[in-house]
């Protein structure tokens, strides 16, 4: 049998401003820290059930029928791939809302589109409430820098360090628009080894192409030694307006 806390309200006595609906939410997040910071969030509307799970048996075990599930981007990876059948059972009876960090998205883009809507703890978190409320709806509220070019720019610098040294500067020299054969001359490599780490560049930074790469690098020229010498890129602001269907 497993154990949950439970964080159980009473409806206000007064009117809601939108008169929305007390709703029943269960949380399985991945860490502590994540987990209170959104209750604590929950727990100021002062209208919802709220069910904690610690780890992902305990969910797919439950027999619980909550009207969201709030699940941490690793939690719902492992639930996608391990799990699909239950997967599939409580995306029928719940909506599935995937709660990650602005820097996670390209690396979960492939898994995001099998929730209805996500959470961003580090951009809009603090506005949980109202993105339950969409997703119950079926809708998503996406920052708006994450629909532009540069926005993804931004993300992409924070992913630098993933590269080594010879594959940060095959990037930088694609920025150039160098071919592989040049590159090979400059970095003192082989052809063979620098078609290698193009192909290892495009994967670690989700690019489509080289071209793509390339593109990025002149673009951000500026930014890609700072970023590679650990200085934070501008911090990213959050918009409020844009309601995609999830």
């Amino acid at each position: 049998m497993h154990m949950t806390h439970e964080y159980a309200h009473e409806k206000a006595s007064h009117p809601t401003r939108n008169a929305v609906t007390a709703m029943h939410v269960c949380l399985i997040l991945d860490n502590s820290a994540l987990t209170d910071t959104v209750v604590q969030q929950l727990e100021r509307a002062g209208r919802h059930r709220l069910t904690v799970l610690h780890d992902l048996s305990e969910l797919t075990q439950s027999t619980l029928t909550p009207d969201a599930i709030l699940i941490g981007l690793q939690q719902f990876t492992a639930l996608r791939e391990n799990e699909p059948m239950v997967y599939l059972r409580l995306s029928r009876r719940s909506r599935i809302v995937v709660v990650l960090s602005s820097r996670e998205l390209l690396d979960a883009a492939h898994i995001l589109a099998f929730a209805d809507a996500w959470v961003f703890e580090d951009l809009n978190v603090d506005r949980i409430n109202e993105l339950l409320d969409l997703g119950l709806e079926g809708h998503c509220l996406m920052p708006k820098q994450f629909l532009s070019r540069l926005g993804v720019d931004e993300i992409r610098l924070t992913l630098l360090p993933r590269l080594s040294e010879p594959e940060f500067e095959t990037l930088r020299l694609l920025g150039q628009g160098l071919n592989n054969r040049t590159i090979a001359n400059q970095l003192d490599l082989s052809e063979a080894v620098i078609k290698s780490m193009v192909r290892s560049v495009l994967s670690k930074l989700h690019f489509r192409n080289r071209t793509e790469a390339g593109v990025f690098a002149a673009r951000q020229q500026g930014a890609l030694l700072s970023a590679r010498s650990g200085i934070t890129p501008p911090q990213m602001h959050v918009a409020a307006g844009h309601r995609p269907n999830a």
